[in-house]
């Protein structure tokens, strides 16, 4: 107790010793589609926010490295540039949390596991990060929560940038960026290239794996009157050289989508109606042998907002979507679609000091039949630095392409389906620092895991937590510590779901010198993990510092990281290494 006691007067002296030199977390505006404009600090989900300043300032070279310094979320890697990552937030599975890419999901139904390796970070404006059920809003695959990931749209009107960067492992990038604007016509081009000779990805490996990526993303937009029209294009095509089963193995992977909108607003009241088309595509060559999984979808969505300036904000939306996948695995062929139909509708209500959010969302599966999904989320102001916030959802996850026909698949598996709880307190004494306090627990049912030869649906799984996050500043220094606890269990077996390591403690370190001058340092610990369940192997903990040097000349910024300063030796899966010290040097110019 004397402990706790000692810790809890430290915090706050550290927040009431503060300046207001910085803008904190809690007070950065979430702009994700569907939901209202609010800070983090007045939302009732669970949420972060991380922007292109952040991502310049520490240096982040890849979207698995932003993601991996949330102490909520863990990244499992086979090794090497390029290659999958899985997502595990808050203890759920990778195929639990849908990532967007500007209101897009990203490659569903066809391996379950998002290809965030394969997005540049250089052409991001913001990654916002939603805790929790989101399947009124979001719809299926959101037990864990959602990854929205925004381009940028609007460097400065009629102005370009050009990048330059270098580093370990003949790691070379360029790209640029150039908008253009003209009355009320709006173009913006973001184009990276991305090649390195990488490193022996396999413990076991004798060369190096090889890795280059293209991405490109063009978005236009004009208005006329009431009326918005938006138009996106994006695209990203890696080529990855990995080990897998013993054998070397080459993989090309292209996600692309077209997405385009039109948006309607009155005084109290808008409508928006969208048509997504996307395609992801996965051609692998081992051995002489190819194999193949291909996914087409096309998606049609109505959204009715209406807006009552007394505090009543309503939103009703019908969606269809239609999948196809066409798979040739280990040379068996399978080709399977199937139609989704979606009604969902959402309101927020305001009295005095409480805010209510109510919403359910009817899915119906051609394959499965229908469910229904639902959150409820209140929160209460306590003062006007501090509230109280509490939820439940529920939510429902139908197998995926990998689940049903690949490696181990099975073909007569159930969906998933999990409530959601949650409460957190948030305290804030300005614009500058600020603490966050949460419990959560999920219940799943059916959920999906592989017994080592075969996908099966568990009977059980509960999992449940504690994070606790600070924000603060002091004179030219801005701090944050994040930290999570996480227990996984499957109860029907009596067992810790794997790769799910405990605790995680997240911190960043800035200093600000001035305007154009900045120092950063960051570290990452973890505790130990199981691997999986297909070997036993104990996962050791770790943690690892980085640090990042940015300075700005007139036009020109120059920006030098060195990642794994220490060079600890650590792995997150059995038998595959993770990168050693390693650094990287840039430079970019506006004009």
């Amino acid at each position: 107790m004397a402990k706790i006691k000692k810790i809890f007067t430290i915090t706050v002296l550290m927040l009431l010793n503060n300046s207001i030199y910085a803008e904190s977390n809690l007070d950065r505006v979430l702009v994700s589609p569907g939901q209202r404009s609010v800070t983090i600090f007045d939302s009732l989900s669970s949420v972060e926010v991380i922007t292109a300043d952040d991502i310049q300032s520490l240096g982040y070279s890849t979207v698995d490295e932003i993601l991996s310094h949330s102490s909520s979320i863990n990244i499992g890697s086979n090794g090497g540039h390029g290659q999958t990552k899985s997502i595990f937030m808050r203890g759920t599975e990778s195929n639990h949390t849908k990532v967007l890419v500007n209101g897009v999901e990203l490659n569903p139904g066809t391996l379950g596991v998002p290809s965030i390796q394969h997005i540049s970070v250089e052409m991001l404006d913001r990654i916002e990060i939603s805790k929790g059920s989101m399947s009124t809003l979001y719809g299926k695959s959101t037990i864990g929560g959602v990854i929205n990931i925004i381009t940028k749209k609007d460097i400065g009107s009629n102005e370009g940038k050009i990048y330059i960067g270098t580093g370990r492992d003949e790691t070379n990038k360029v790209g640029f960026q150039k908008s253009f604007s003209l009355n009320n016509h709006n173009l913006s081009i973001n184009f990276m290239n991305t090649e390195t000779d990488g490193y022996k990805a396999q413990v076991a490996s004798t060369k190096n794996h090889g890795y280059e990526n293209k991405n490109i993303d063009i978005s236009y937009n004009f208005s006329t009157g009431k009326n918005i029209f938006d138009f996106n294009f994006y695209q990203s095509d890696g080529n990855v050289e990995y080990d897998s089963f013993g054998s070397n193995l080459n993989q090309d992977h292209k996600d692309a989508h077209l997405r385009l909108a039109w948006n309607r607003k009155y005084d109290t009241s808008g409508s928006k109606l969208v048509f997504i088309q996307k395609q992801n595509k996965i051609n692998q060559n081992s051995s002489g042998a190819t194999d193949y999984t291909h996914t087409e979808n096309y998606q049609i969505n109505f959204e009715k907002n209406y807006y009552d300036l007394n505090g009543t904000n309503t939103i009703l939306g019908a969606m269809y979507t239609g999948e196809a996948l066409y798979e040739l695995s280990y040379g068996t062929k399978f080709n399977k679609s199937n139609t989704i139909i979606e009604y969902y509708a959402q309101s927020e209500y305001y009295t005095g000091n409480t805010l209510l959010n109510i919403g359910s969302r009817y899915i119906n599966h051609s394959l499965y039949g229908g469910f229904l999904t639902s959150n409820l989320n209140a929160g209460y102001n306590l003062s006007n630095k501090s509230k109280i916030i509490a939820g439940i959802g529920k939510s429902f996850r139908s197998p995926d392409g990998t689940d049903l026909y690949g490696y181990g698949g099975n073909p007569n598996l159930e969906p998933e389906e999990s409530i959601s709880r949650e409460i957190s307190f948030k305290y804030k004494i300005n614009n500058a620092s600020g603490l966050i306090f949460t419990l959560f627990n999920n219940n799943i049912t059916n959920l999906i895991e592989s017994d080592g030869s075969i996908m099966q649906n568990i009977n059980r799984a509960k999992i449940e937590g504690l994070e606790f996050s600070i924000y603060n500043s002091y004179n030219k220094f801005n701090y944050s510590f994040d930290y999570s606890y996480i227990k996984s269990k499957d109860l029907t077996n009596n067992v810790d779901l794997s790769r799910r390591p405990s605790n995680k403690l997240v911190s960043r370190i800035n200093y600000n010198h001035d305007l154009n001058n900045t120092f950063s340092l960051s570290t990452i610990s973890e505790t130990s993990s199981d691997n999986s369940i297909y070997d036993t192997h104990q996962l050791g903990g770790y943690t690892r510092f980085n640090a990042t040097f940015l300075r700005k000349v007139s036009n020109y910024s120059f920006q030098f990281k060195l990642n794994n300063i220490f060079d600890k030796k650590y792995r997150k899966v059995h038998n595959y290494n993770s990168e050693g010290r390693s650094y990287s040097a840039s430079i970019s110019r506006s004009f």
